[in-house]
């Protein structure tokens, strides 16, 4: 019987050792960039969901207690933000480069965003002012980032990618829809007429005063690839 037991316990140490450590990456070569992309895509899901083993939060929802999202011409406080849709999102381009310098990431989501604002300023030159929820359904947005890399050595001697630094742009594919509850509460006209502004103008709105939340929102995601990246060493995320 205890030879047995030592029999399993043997071949138990020996699976191990030879199964993939990180079983949901398929590896790939730098300029293999259709299998870059299709593993890329394969994850999105399953990073999304959270990988405590790996220190990497759940992303869908996506939470945010605070962004400070104001401009010259706008003080915008968004608080108690939460996304969803982003394990949804589609991989559209996934670039390694062969010294592991950088990344190039192009992926396409589909969002709805829940919050609350508080908001004086102006829009369009417009002044516009109010306190409540807020919400918007951005049904294509084009993520595209460059995240650059160096590597680093862990206590177990094997190579690391490090998250340096990153850039990012983003494009609206399609129209959006912003709502800000509660604007001009003291004025109905006024509500009335920035309300039917801001449904017409989606987009525009997004653009002139979203940028700092989109890199909030951006930042959390590339923070926890940062953090899969300390945990896993490079040979089990590349040929």
């Amino acid at each position: 019987m205890y030879g047995k037991i030592c029999i399993l316990l043997f071949i138990s140490c020996i699976y191990f050792a030879i199964a993939d450590p990180v079983p949901f990456i398929t590896k790939c070569k730098w300029d293999d960039t259709k299998c870059n992309k299709e593993s890329s895509q394969a994850v999105v899901g399953i990073f999304s969901a959270g990988l405590p083993e790996y220190n990497v939060e759940k992303s869908d929802p996506l939470q945010i207690d605070y962004v400070d999202a104001s401009s010259p011409n706008m003080k915008l406080i968004v608080t108690d933000v939460v996304v969803t849709g982003l394990k949804n999102c589609e991989v559209k381009k996934m670039q390694r480069f062969e010294d592991s310098s950088k990344l190039i990431v192009k992926i396409l989501c589909s969002t709805e965003l829940k919050g609350k604002y508080d908001m004086k300023g102006q829009l369009f030159v417009i002044p516009i002012e109010g306190k409540g929820d807020l919400y918007a359904n951005v049904p294509k947005i084009q993520i595209n980032a460059e995240v650059d890399l160096n590597i680093k050595k862990g206590k177990d001697g094997k190579d690391r990618w490090l998250v340096k630094s990153w850039r990012h742009t983003f494009d609206l594919k399609d129209k959006s829809t912003v709502k800000f509850e509660n604007l001009f509460p003291d004025n109905e006209f006024l509500r009335t007429s920035t309300n039917e502004l801001i449904a017409q103008n989606g987009n525009d709105v997004i653009i002139e005063i979203g940028a700092n939340l989109i890199k909030a929102l951006v930042g959390k995601v590339v923070e926890n690839i940062k953090k899969f990246f300390l945990a896993v060493p490079i040979e089990d995320l590349s040929l």
